[in-house]
């Protein structure tokens, strides 16, 4: 279950959004004089990437640009094996093939040693960055990075493309009308990618480079979208959920499962039929990651039921062999989402001599920045921030580092936060129209900063449910305050798990859209969350909360011990709730609204299991009754005799 904030959303940081002068960055004008000289001179520059989305993007902006303007120019984009940023073999290699300025994309405001060594090849070097500086910065001709100490530029959450946009407009002497007609699109989908705030001048970005995004003229993007099936979609725009979802991950596969310069050649290619080929491979990669997505998934499961206690620790942190280090990230963000709690996977080779590497994924409220440092003198390399972060540590600290996670969570975290979903509040039934939801399209593009609007449902009452799909997804009606609505799950569960019933009273979250089927448009709601109405959600986090501290055998309040040890007039009345259900989430639900609250009904779900009552599957959540049942005697349940001895 998340943790549901209704409140009117303040969406005022929309209003008066402006592109700022380019030259308010800090050493733009080092940078444009120098740049300008060098193409002037024919000398030959270098942009130097990253293997992200941002990064790419952002490689083939700039690069496209010098050759645009007549220069030499080359550019280099590391794999993920060969690790972030500037690397001194390349370096070398660039030196020898006459590389007279190297410029950053995405990249470079912590690589110290790294410019000393361009400076001793005689190189010229520009950084373009937006992540957080070191309190020591690379000697370089000029640093452009909003996020500097020193730089009084208005806006700091540019992504990496959003600098490399903002250097085109420089030198293009401001003329930002025409730099993001020629790149906008490429900076939308680089800002998009990745997940900086969607407001102030990234909206803006956003906003102009979708709104050219079908007529591209980049003919690798086009292609791209060509074969994920965007163009053929009539009358349906392309917006930012589409980029995140669709466009995105196709160009990180590249980087994921082969090599990030497959993307950035796609993008930069001219030749229809090579370009289709390379859309294609792409494609072909990101199923790929689909599949290696799934196979991890399913160990870590497998994991997960041979050692159950993990899931009551407050940090989930998931150990196994030869994982792939390029989705481990999408994997603990999975994981977090899944079972509420922060998450780090980690993935160890059976040789020693290889560092093994990990990424962590948060809640807000608990810092992953903060949680590395703590454990830093087990690590070979970390970094993030307070949502995510990644890691590397020797395969013998791999244990100590899992102890001091839980060490960290537990100093710092007596109660963990949760997952939240914060909701628009309740509106009139009147208010949802057609009209009305046309209206809010103003607040778009949607994403990270600028979330799209969800609204809280209280007290409907389900009238009618049907599959989807052929069962995969459902449809439902409810009667709202009067007037009746239809609403879609798309969620993994499949119609024959959605165990609501025609006549339950249900609160929701939502959003709001619109549906045309058999030539009727009506208003269609898609449900974001779901749970029974008088659901006290305080109660169920306190209950879970003591819960998983009886599991890790944590000092509890006797006074709340004794009551949520269960009599016999409370198991059976679990028992028959148990009896016409089928998960762990319908079973809670039901019997909060009964007076049997989570860390009871779990305890009895326990007892249940110890006896050989009931098949229960914690990572599935399927709870089942077993076959052949023999009368017992629950009182000699050595799980019940331990928790009475505590009080």
């Amino acid at each position: 279950m998340k943790k549901w904030i209704v409140k009117k959303t303040d969406r005022s940081f929309l209003n008066d959004c402006a592109f700022y002068d380019p030259f308010l960055l800090k050493d733009m004008d080092k940078a444009v004089e120098l740049i300008r000289q060098t193409l002037t001179r024919g000398g030959k520059i270098t942009v130097y990437g990253d293997y992200d989305c941002d990064g790419i993007t952002a490689t083939v902006m700039l690069y496209e640009y010098l050759i645009a303007s007549g220069g030499e120019a080359d550019w280099y984009i590391p794999s993920r094996e060969e690790g972030y940023g500037l690397n001194p073999e390349v370096i070398e290699l660039l030196a020898r093939n006459g590389t007279e300025l190297i410029i950053t994309v995405d990249n470079g405001v912590t690589a110290v040693k790294e410019a000393l060594l361009i400076k001793e090849k005689g190189i010229d070097l520009i950084i373009t960055d937006h992540h957080t500086p070191l309190d020591e910065l690379p000697e370089a001709y000029a640093i452009i990075n909003p996020k500097q100490g020193d730089c009084d530029y208005p806006f700091r959450e540019l992504a990496g493309c959003g600098v490399v946009l903002k250097l085109i407009c420089a030198l293009e002497n401001s003329d930002i009308q025409s730099v993001i007609e020629q790149y906008g699109d490429l900076a939308a989908i680089g800002t998009i990618g990745d997940i900086v705030p969607l407001v102030d001048e990234n909206r803006l970005i956003v906003s102009a480079g979708l709104e050219g995004m079908e007529c591209s003229e980049n003919l690798g993007l086009y292609c791209l979208m060509k074969q994920a099936g965007l163009i053929e979609k009539e009358g349906k725009s392309i917006d930012s959920t589409t980029v995140a979802y669709i466009i995105c991950p196709r160009i990180n596969a590249a980087g994921r499962f082969s090599h990030p310069k497959k993307a950035a050649e796609l993008l930069l290619c001219e030749n229809t039929e090579v370009a289709l080929s390379k859309a294609t491979e792409l494609n072909v990669l990101n199923s790929q990651r689909s599949e290696e997505e799934a196979k991890i998934i399913a160990e870590i499961e497998a994991l997960l039921l041979n050692e159950r206690e993990l899931l009551n620790q407050r940090v989930l942190v998931l150990c196994g062999e030869n994982w792939h280090h390029g989705i481990i990230g999408i994997i603990a963000s999975k994981m977090m989402n899944r079972f509420g709690k922060p998450c780090v996977v980690i993935s160890y080779s059976s040789d020693d001599s290889i560092a093994a590497k990990g990424s962590c994924r948060s809640v807000k409220g608990f810092s992953v920045h903060e949680m590395l440092k703590f454990c830093g003198d087990l690590l070979t390399r970390f970094g993030g921030h307070a949502g995510a972060g990644g890691l590397s540590v020797l395969n013998e600290n791999i244990n100590e580092l899992k102890q001091r996670i839980y060490k960290f969570a537990e100093i710092n975290h007596d109660v963990m936060p949760v997952i939240e979903i914060v909701a628009e509040e309740p509106p009139l039934p009147c208010d949802i129209t057609i009209e009305k939801i046309e209206e809010t399209e103003a607040f778009q593009p949607f994403g990270e900063g600028n979330p799209a609007l969800v609204y809280y449902l209280p007290d409907c009452v389900i009238k009618h449910k049907r599959p989807l799909k052929e069962g995969r997804y459902t449809a439902f009606r409810v009667d709202y305050k009067g007037m009746e609505f239809k609403i879609l799950d798309f969620s993994p569960r499949p119609y024959v798990d959605f165990w609501y019933s025609v006549g339950d009273y249900v609160d929701l979250i939502v959003t709001f859209g619109v549906s045309e089927y058999n030539g009727v448009t009506e208003v269609s709601l898609k449900m974001l969350d779901m749970r029974l109405s008088k659901i006290n959600q305080e109660r169920y986090f306190a209950a879970r909360d003591a819960y998983e501290r009886i599991k890790r055998n944590e000092e509890i309040d006797k006074a709340l011990l004794t009551r949520i040890i269960p009599d016999d007039v409370v198991m059976k009345k679990a028992y028959d709730i148990i009896k016409k259900s089928f998960c762990l989430d319908e079973i809670i639900q039901k019997g909060m609204v009964f007076g049997i609250n989570y860390c009871m009904m779990r305890i009895i779900i326990d007892v249940f299991s110890e006896m050989g009552l009931v098949e229960f599957n914690p990572v599935s959540g399927d709870v089942k009754l077993s076959e052949n049942i023999k009368k017992i005697d629950l009182s000699e349940s050595a799980i019940l005799e331990e928790l009475k001895k505590k009080i």
